[in-house]
């Protein structure tokens, strides 16, 4: 028994360590997941427990031993009733696919969904997660003893079994929480690190390095299917006079409301940047010259009627010079670079006549893209 268990166990770790890796991956908020992760998450670990359950050992001809109840005890305390229920669920209807439709598979798989309610139950509690796995794994395990108890005449083997059970079980979700908790605070600690690598502190929208990236990932997709890729290079004007007469702080929330503006006024698929200093970007895919510079033409309007607040309650206006580019429309360009240095010398170009305007570079009349 001790044996199998020990395999049981094991078996859950891999689990848990291939859903950290998982998670790490497609999970972008682990305090408030979305409710498909919660249904992915409910999935993955009920099949998790019907592996576990072909892995377990017949103590009665009515009766296996195995961790199962661990999957939803994981679960439930990361994710909360629905998955919990759903796993228990999976698991109710794999003892029966498993082991046929008989009264004791019957009874075994209405203890799993009977543990799945139950965890749900202690998720909504307002301990600890430690607290929380352990008062899951005892409740779960008395469950276990009434599943055992109806199904083994043998009282003496019943408590002997049971006990065995109880303390592995107890002693497997303590290193389980270790274990968990390790995942758990490395995959944060990684979207902290990942979010730190490619955004702006101050604006929170892509960086320098990120607009880089994406500019590159963007101009192949182009490239390869064909399709149009429009970048807007934008500058303040005259933004070292707001921070030589309001001081810096004044600068700062002025590109932090310019960052809303921006993001407010481009399209829900366009990619906003701050390129370092005063200096932002867009990447405009799918749009034609004439739609992109319209695009620029309505973000140029909207901060020149934008009234920027001031720490101290003052209102400023300011405006913006941008750059327009776009592939292949104005440049049959070979390398992002050149689409990127195109819209920059757009954007010098409406620096020197005059600022606050729209520049676009001209359009190349002999190629045509449906």
């Amino acid at each position: 028994m001790i044996n199998i268990l020990f395999t049981n166990f094991c078996i859950l770790v891999t689990f848990l360590y291939v859903s950290g890796l998982l998670s790490r991956q497609y999970v972008t908020g682990f305090d408030s997941p979305s409710r498909s992760v919660k249904l992915c998450g409910g999935v993955l670990f009920g099949i998790y427990g019907i592996i576990l359950m072909y892995y377990s050992f017949p103590i009665d001809p009515r009766f296996f031993a195995d961790l199962r109840h661990l999957a939803i005890i994981v679960i439930a305390s990361y994710l909360g009733w629905l998955p919990s229920l759903i796993a228990g669920l999976l698991m109710a209807v794999g003892r029966v696919l498993l082991f046929g439709m008989t009264g004791y598979s019957a009874v075994a798989g209405a203890g799993m969904l009977v543990i799945g309610m139950i965890c749900g139950l202690i998720s909504l509690a307002r301990w600890d997660r430690l607290t929380k796995m352990m008062t899951m794994s005892i409740a779960s395990m008395l469950v276990l003893f009434f599943v055992i108890a109806s199904n083994i005449p043998d009282r003496d083997k019943v408590f002997s079994v049971f006990t065995q059970h109880l303390i592995i079980s107890l002693l497997a979700t303590l290193v389980i929480y270790m274990l968990t908790e390790y995942i758990h605070t490395s995959n944060k600690l990684f979207l902290q690190l990942k979010k730190y690598a490619e955004t702006d502190y101050l604006t929170s929208l892509n960086n320098l390095r990120q607009f880089e990236q994406l500019l590159s990932e963007r101009f192949l997709e182009a490239q390869h299917f064909s399709e149009r890729l429009g970048v807007l290079m934008i500058d303040i004007d005259h933004f070292k006079k707001i921070n030589d007469t309001y001081g810096h702080a004044a600068g700062d929330a002025v590109l932090q409301q310019l960052s809303k503006v921006l993001k407010d006024n481009a399209r829900s698929f366009d990619e906003v940047s701050r390129n370092g200093g005063e200096e932002f970007s867009v990447l405009v895919p799918e749009a034609t010259i004439a739609e992109t510079t319209a695009l620029a033409e309505r973000i140029r309007a909207a901060v020149e009627r934008h009234a920027f607040t001031l720490d101290d309650g003052t209102k400023l206006h300011i405006t913006i010079s941008i750059g327009v580019a776009v592939h292949p429309d104005t440049i049959r360009s070979r390398e992002a670079r050149q689409l990127m240095e195109q819209a920059d010398q757009e954007l010098y170009r409406a620096k020197n006549n005059g600022r606050n305007r729209v520049c676009s570079a001209p359009e190349i009349h002999d190629y045509m893209l449906s």
